[in-house]
């Protein structure tokens, strides 16, 4: 199975009420309609206090627009962080930071919030990065030495590095609409 990275655009008004009732989420990314409270089953609903399908009817305010990345996510985090899991912001978005969505996993965890100010500084730090300094930062050996998903450094140096650099424009263009719209983001893995 594969670990997807996906990057979703919304409004900060979206991220409060995803924040507020993080369930929610699996709607918001995936449109599964959901009860807040789940009723009771069996003989035990004679003596349940809880409601029967209390139906959270939320909309959002904003379907965004959606990118994936897909297995070149940790690349790109580690070629903005040189660092495995960490990392310091906003430079370490694509795999800490923001605000967690609750916990409800959303596929290999939950999801992360950022707002529209931080979206903006995500945008500064990433349109400061040419190709040419990406290409510097990206080293196989050091990739392969940290276990960096998926796993494929072995393969051409530049077959790789067009992979992880072509997603990784993506995301830079990506970001730098959401910033100019004043959108808000969610992270997920999936």
């Amino acid at each position: 199975m594969s670990m997807i990275g996906n990057f979703k655009l919304t409004s900060d008004a979206d991220i409060n009420a995803l924040i507020d009732r993080p369930k929610r989420i699996e709607k918001y990314l995936y449109g599964e309609a959901f009860s807040v409270t789940e009723p009771a089953r069996g003989f035990f609903k004679w003596f349940s206090k809880s409601k029967p399908h209390e139906i959270d009817d939320w909309e959002p305010e904003c379907s965004g627009d959606e990118l994936d990345v897909d297995k070149a996510w940790h690349g790109i985090h580690y070629m903005l962080t040189g660092k495995p899991w960490e990392g310091i912001e906003p430079w370490s978005f694509v795999v800490t930071g923001g605000v967690g969505i609750g916990d409800v996993d959303v596929g290999y965890g939950p999801a992360r919030a950022f707002g529209s100010e931080q979206v903006s500084q995500i945008d500064e730090a990433l349109s400061s990065l040419s190709d040419e300094e990406i290409k510097r930062r990206f080293d196989p050996d050091k990739l392969r030495e940290n276990k960096i998903y998926p796993e494929i450094w072995d393969e051409s140096f530049d077959d790789c590095f067009a992979y992880v650099l072509s997603y990784f424009n993506d995301l830079k263009e990506f970001v730098s609409k959401a910033a100019k719209n004043n959108n808000a983001m969610i992270v997920y893995i999936n």
